[in-house]
C-alpha cells in the first residue's frame, strides 16, 4: 500500500489565513496568504507560484506574537490552477526556522485543530 502525503508528514498542519511577503520571480515583494501552515512548511496561494527546488524568504506574523516571524523555505510543489476543488499556489518546506518559531507554529496549529473539533471542523 502506498503511503499518503498525510501519512508521510513529521509535524500536523491545520487551515489559518495569514498575509506572508516574499519576493516574487522577477524579485519585487509580493503578499499573499497562507491557506495551511504546520511546524514543517506552509502552503501560499497564488496564480504565479515560484518553481519547484527554488529557495525562498517569507516574512509573517504569527497570531499573538509581537514581532514580524522570518522563515526560509524550499518551495517543493506548486499548482497554477484551481483543480479538484484546490486553490492555486505552492508548497514551501521549511529549510531554516528558529526553535522559537518552531515552537510558536506547533502551539498555534495545536490551538487550531483542538478548537476545529470543538467547533466540528
Amino acid at each position: 500500500m502506498k503511503d499518503s502525503m498525510k501519512d508521510r508528514r513529521k509535524f500536523s498542519r491545520a487551515p489559518l489565513a495569514l498575509i506572508v511577503k516574499y519576493q516574487n520571480a522577477e524579485g519585487k515583494e509580493v503578499e499573499a496568504f497562507t491557506v495551511t501552515i504546520g511546524g514543517g512548511g506552509l502552503f501560499i496561494e497564488t496564480f504565479a507560484p515560484l518553481p519547484v527546488q527554488q529557495e525562498i524568504s517569507i516574512e509573517l506574523h504569527l497570531p499573538g506574537a509581537a514581532n514580524k516571524t522570518m522563515l526560509k523555505g524550499t518551495v517543493i510543489w506548486s499548482r497554477t490552477e484551481y483543480a479538484e476543488g484546490f486553490s492555486p499556489g505552492m508548497g514551501i518546506r521549511f529549510t531554516r526556522v528558529s526553535r522559537q518559531d518552531q515552537a510558536k507554529i506547533n502551539e498555534l496549529v495545536t490551538r487550531i485543530l483542538v478548537g476545529g473539533a470543538e467547533e466540528g471542523i
